[in-house]
């Protein structure tokens, strides 16, 4: 409930919308637990509970599923989808796992800090996976960066 309180809200106000962000996260069961008590995966929803719970028009998330079991960040990818068709919530991702970008709308290759390629999503979140995993093969060094192994 940090963000409710920095932003001044009445504590009942507060308790509503934490309960009503916990509902849609499905962490209710944590609310009490300890840190150390929940799970990669419900620290994760936690998180975005935090981000969302101020109803921001933009998302930021920096690896949102890097420590994350597959069926956890599964669950974390399908949350951000849910929240934008039902909140309209922008969402920017920084990420390095191709699956995770396959649910994306539109996806921004950035390589030495410029600006390398752009595709967009269609009807179909497989062939936009293997879209992305064909640019990051682009991806690789100079032609000098691979050496010989045999004799010269």
């Amino acid at each position: 409930m940090l963000p409710l309180t920095l932003d001044g809200h009445r504590v009942s106000t507060m308790d509503r919308k934490l309960k009503e962000v916990a509902a849609k996260l499905n962490i209710e069961n944590i609310l009490t637990k300890r840190t150390y008590e929940v799970s990669g995966g419900q620290a994760q929803r936690t998180a975005i509970a935090r981000a969302i719970i101020h109803s921001p028009l933009l998302l930021l998330a920096d690896e949102p599923t890097g420590n994350l079991d597959s069926k956890a960040a599964k669950d974390v990818m399908e949350l951000f989808e849910k929240i934008n068709r039902d909140t309209g919530v922008t969402t920017v991702m920084v990420t390095h796992d191709s699956k995770s970008a396959s649910y994306c709308h539109r996806v921004i290759f950035i390589k030495d800090g410029q600006f390398f390629n752009e595709i967009h999503r269609g009807d179909s979140r497989q062939k936009f996976c293997q879209q992305i995993i064909d640019v990051l093969s682009l991806f690789g060094g100079e032609t000098n960066d691979i050496f010989s192994i045999g004799p010269k």
